[in-house]
C-alpha cells in the first residue's frame, strides 16, 4: 500500500526508506518534516493546528491513520476509565458503563461534538479522580505480579530443558561405553555368545532414563507480599463423564462367548493361517464372533 508524507507529498515509492511518525492527534508526518516544523520542543500541526510536541511523535504501526488514531484514543481514555464489573451494583449498569466508553472513543475518533466530549471526559476524571489512581494502582501491581509469574515459569522451564539434556548426555555416554565393552569382551573373552548378549542386555538397562521427579511449582506468594495473579478466569467444569456402555437387542439368538468359539465347533470351518497372519497378531475367534454376530442378529425379528 502506497504511503505519503501529508506535508512534503513524499511516497514510499520514491524513497523506500521513508518513515512515517504519528503524534498525538493522530496526524502523520515523515521524519525529514518532524526535523524541519519541530526545531523546538513545541510546534502546531500541520494538518489541524493543534499544539503537540515533539516527544509526541511515534513510529506508527497501522498504515491506516483513521486506525491509529482510534489505538491511540482507546488507550487515553481507558487510562481513566478503568471500573471493573465488580465495581457496578448490576451487568445493566456495567454494560452501559462500556457502551459510554465506546461512544466516548467514537465521538473523539470521528470527529463528533469533541468539544462536549472532551468536557464530559474532563469531569468525569475530576469527579473519579481517587478510583482511576486506586485503578491505576492495582493494574500496576497486576502487571508486575504477571511478569514475575512469567518469569518463574520460564526459570522453571528452562531447568527443565537442562535436565532433559543432561539425561540424554548420559544416555548417549553408557551407549557408547556399553558399545565399547562388547567389542572388547568379543575380540579379548573366550565367554559363549549368549553372556556377551546378557552383558548387552545389562548395559541397555542402566542406559534407560532414570525416573527423575517433576520440579517444585513455582510458590504461590511472590516477592512482593500479594497473591499469585491468575489471568485465567476459573471454570465451572461441572461433573466428571462417567462411561455407561451401550446395550442393544439383536433379535436373535445370544452371542457365544469368545472362549467357547472353539468348543462349540465353529473352529472346524475356519481356514489355515498363514505366516503374515500369526506375526501380524490375527485370530480367528474374533473374525468368527463378527461373522456369527451379523448371521444372528435380526433372526427373531418380525
Amino acid at each position: 500500500m502506497e504511503q505519503a508524507c501529508p506535508r512534503c507529498r513524499t511516497t514510499n515509492f520514491q524513497n523506500p526508506q521513508l518513515k512515517l511518525m504519528v503524534n498525538a492527534c493522530g496526524h502523520r508526518l515523515c521524519t525529514t518534516c518532524i526535523e524541519t516544523v519541530f526545531q523546538h520542543p513545541t510546534a502546531n500541526c500541520p494538518e489541524c493546528s493543534r499544539v503537540v510536541r515533539r516527544s509526541e511523535f511515534r513510529a506508527q504501526q497501522f498504515e491506516d491513520a483513521s486506525v491509529e488514531r482510534e489505538v491511540d484514543i482507546r488507550k487515553r481514555i481507558l487510562r481513566d476509565f478503568n471500573k471493573l464489573e465488580k465495581e457496578f451494583a448490576t451487568l445493566r449498569d456495567y454494560n452501559d458503563y462500556l457502551e459510554q466508553i465506546e461512544e466516548t472513543i467514537f465521538n473523539l475518533a470521528n470527529g463528533v461534538d469533541v468539544e462536549q466530549t472532551q468536557a464530559k471526559v474532563e469531569k468525569y476524571r475530576a469527579a473519579n479522580q481517587m478510583q482511576i489512581m486506586k485503578s491505576r494502582a492495582q493494574q500496576i501491581r497486576q502487571l508486575h505480579t504477571l511478569e514475575q509469574q512469567l518469569q518463574l515459569d520460564a526459570e522453571v522451564d528452562e531447568m527443565e530443558q537442562q535436565r532433559k539434556q543432561a539425561e540424554e548426555t548420559r544416555i548417549a555416554e553408557l551407549k557408547k561405553k556399553a558399545r565399547q565393552d562388547v567389542i572388547d569382551l568379543l575380540a579379548t573373552s573366550s565367554r559363549p555368545g549368549d553372556a556377551v548378549r546378557q552383558h548387552l542386555q545389562t548395559m541397555e538397562e542402566l542406559s534407560r532414563p532414570t525416573e527423575v521427579s517433576a520440579p517444585p511449582p513455582p510458590p504461590k506468594t511472590l516477592g512482593t507480599g500479594h497473591e499469585t495473579f491468575n489471568p485465567v478466569m476459573p471454570m465451572d467444569e461441572g461433573q466428571p463423564y462417567v462411561y455407561v456402555p451401550e446395550s442393544f437387542s439383536m433379535e436373535g439368538p445370544s452371542m457365544p462367548q469368545l472362549s467357547d468359539i472353539a468348543k462349540l465347533g465353529y473352529s472346524q470351518h475356519w481356514r489355515q493361517l498363514t505366516a503374515t497372519e500369526i506375526g501380524g497378531g490375527f485370530t480367528m475367534d474374533h473374525a468368527c464372533s463378527r461373522a456369527l454376530l451379523d448371521a444372528f442378529s435380526g433372526l427373531f425379528g418380525t
